[in-house]
């Protein structure tokens, strides 16, 4: 991911400001495309190459063979809903936003809802066709963008409108947000965010899509993560302070508050030109106060630095309805000091309008039905040994049905805490653990180079008992969830997760950090022992993460009925996003019921209340 929340010194973008911007865009992406196809070219399909793109796959795709039944009647479903994102399965993903914006397109719209979902065009998408042409003013030019429009059916009269935004700027052989030679951000990706959102705007409103009436200006906007951070912005100062949008809402997914996309306000020296980033937006200047954030004084970078910064997510938590993020352990997170990032005042100041919502996995992740595993299997575990002895013989590991498989599957980066896991390797291996040895260790992701040697290095070290995979396969990853015996997700933050519970859904027993969503979704042994679907690690450190792998080890050798309870209890688990979009057409019938955020201000501002 991109835009994480970045030092001023990391802020430096748009290197000419006295450039007329126009022309500074269709250079810099003409160079930014050359220079990269020039550098994929000669990289070809090498792991270092591949390693920073993250494409795990755990949330699952879109599954319409099973639907679960409706536990909460929704009182507003004549309102359309309009999912905002910046990826969307299967056109453009970078990472689990692109599925779960896929599942909100999906579920909202078999629940009855009329529903669009609006996706920059990053490339040709077959079955997309042209709809219309529009211009915007925005930093110092005059923008056409191109409106490209694709229907889903999903029978029954139910389906999605699916709109992509087409303009240069999306267009990059790289990442969806970053160079993926050298990791960097796109220097144009204030520009070009602002852009999509405000054609998002437009659609509902100006645009029939394929001949059909125009969704109007009451709808449910779900703008997700800082990629549609000015979406609400936009509403509220652009089309609110107008008279527009007042019977519609915004609902602002917080999916990681880690990344906000944070751009300096001006660029340049005091005492230079400087080029002024807010003025670019097209915003009132009672929009500054919503996105202006302003790093104390410890973390300024040089004399007379301000300390200035737009926060795209700060300016969405200030304008939008309702906040919802993944995990009602994470909304209480993000209202903390070390789970905030700098903008838990903020969030806790909005608390009232803040839920936390688990995301859900489809029904495509149920081992009596997938066909991608060695063997079928239900809550007896039948054929769960025999995806055990398939996984040992496809990754070159030790046939051995006593042994017990740990695996870890995710992204290479410290958040994750492979490092941790790293740091347990030769304990894992070679100590004797009571008698508790015989253990083989399953590691596969992306990410960062220094851990992918350290996957290298650990199966060469313990051939025939560990394997260590950098890169990534869906195939291999359903695998290794179906055959492993314990999953390993010793994340330091984790917003919501998804892997750990595939990995309940195949009687895996997920050993987690308590924290977000993974202390949500798992009923720890040490707390809750006759109903427990997993363990927790508390405090996250090597010394516990030693302690919980060698009590998992001790039901698996020891107490083996528990184990297998355990196991059973934990494929009986209910994630379904048929449960997670109840909660989420509760919390929009309550929106829509309370006035908008401009109209409440306003009156508070006129002393009109």
């Amino acid at each position: 991911m991109t835009s994480a929340v970045p030092n001023m010194a990391e802020m430096k973008m748009y290197a000419n400001p006295s450039m007329d911007f126009t022309e500074r865009l269709e250079g810099d992406v003409k160079n930014e495309i050359m220079e990269e196809l020039r550098e994929a070219k000669a990289a070809g399909a090498s792991p270092e190459a591949k390693s920073t793109m993250s494409r795990i796959s755990t949330e699952a795709s879109v599954d319409d063979a099973a639907v679960a039944p409706v536990q909460y009647e929704a009182q507003n479903l004549e309102v359309p809903v309009v999912i905002v994102t910046s990826e969307i399965h299967p056109w453009s993903k970078s990472g689990g936003l692109a599925i779960v914006a896929a599942q909100y397109a999906y579920n909202f719209a078999t629940r009855g809802h009329r529903t669009m979902a609006i996706a920059p065009m990053y490339d040709n998408y077959e079955g997309a066709f042209y709809q219309c042409t529009k211009s915007f003013e925005l930093f110092g030019g005059v923008h056409e963008v191109r409106y490209f429009h694709h229907f889903q059916s999903y029978g029954e009269g139910k389906g999605c409108d699916y709109v992509f935004v087409d303009h240069p700027s999306f267009r990059r052989p790289g990442g969806l947000y970053h160079n993926l030679t050298d990791n960097q951000e796109y220097s144009d990706n204030l520009f070009r965010f602002a852009l999509f959102s405000l054609a998002a705007l437009e659609v509902p409103v100006a645009i029939e899509l394929g001949g059909a009436p125009r969704y109007g200006g009451k709808v449910m906007f779900i703008a997700n993560d800082w990629q549609t951070g000015l979406l609400p912005v936009y509403m509220v100062h652009r089309h609110r302070a107008f008279g527009n949008y007042n019977d519609a809402r915004c609902m602002y997914v917080i999916h990681n508050l880690g990344y906000q996309g944070c751009y300096p306000l001006r660029l340049g020296l005091p005492g230079t030109m400087q080029y002024d980033n807010f003025a670019q937006l097209g915003l009132p200047f009672a929009a500054l106060g919503d996105l202006i954030y302003q790093y104390p004084l410890h973390e300024r970078t040089f004399e007379g630095d301000s300390g200035e910064t737009l926060n795209l997510t700060k300016g969405a938590i200030q304008c939008c309805d309702r906040i919802i993020t993944v995990s009602p352990t994470y909304a209480d997170e993000i209202r903390t000091p070390e789970g905030g990032f700098r903008l838990h005042d903020f969030v806790a100041g909005k608390s009232y309008f803040l839920v936390g919502i688990l995301n859900g996995i489809d029904s495509s992740w149920n081992p009596t039905r997938d066909s991608s595993i060695a063997s079928k299997f239900s809550a007896d575990l039948s054929g769960k040994l025999e995806c055990k002895r398939y996984l040992q013989r496809k990754l070159g590991l030790k046939e051995d049905d006593n042994a017990c498989i740990l695996s870890f599957v995710g992204r290479l980066t410290n958040q994750k805490g492979i490092d941790l896991i790293g740091s347990c390797i030769h304990w894992i291996m070679e100590d004797n653990k009571d008698g508790l040895q015989n253990v083989q260790l399953v590691m596969m992701g992306n990410g960062e180079e220094n851990f992918g040697r350290m996957l290298q290095w650990a199966e060469s070290s313990w051939k025939g008992r560990i394997c260590g995979y950098w890169g990534f396969s869906p195939q291999v990853e359903k695998e290794i969830i179906a055959g492993s015996d314990f999953f390993l997700m010793p994340s330091r933050y984790e917003p919501c997760g998804i892997p750990q519970m595939c990995a309940m859904m195949y009687g895996t027993i997920p050993i987690v950090h308590a924290t977000g969503g993974l202390k949500d979704s798992v009923k720890s042994w040490y707390s809750e022992k006759e109903s427990s679907t997993g363990f927790h690690v508390w405090p996250l450190n090597e010394d516990s993460l030693k302690k919980v792998i060698f009590d998992g080890l001790h039901l698996y050798f020891r107490e083996p009925e528990e184990l297998q309870e355990m196991r059973r209890r934990a494929m009986a688990q209910d994630f379904s996003w048929s449960r997670a979009i109840d909660d989420y057409e509760r919390h929009f019938d309550w929106t829509m019921a309370d006035p908008p955020f401009w109209g409440r201000r306003t009156k508070r501002w006129h002393g009109r209340c």
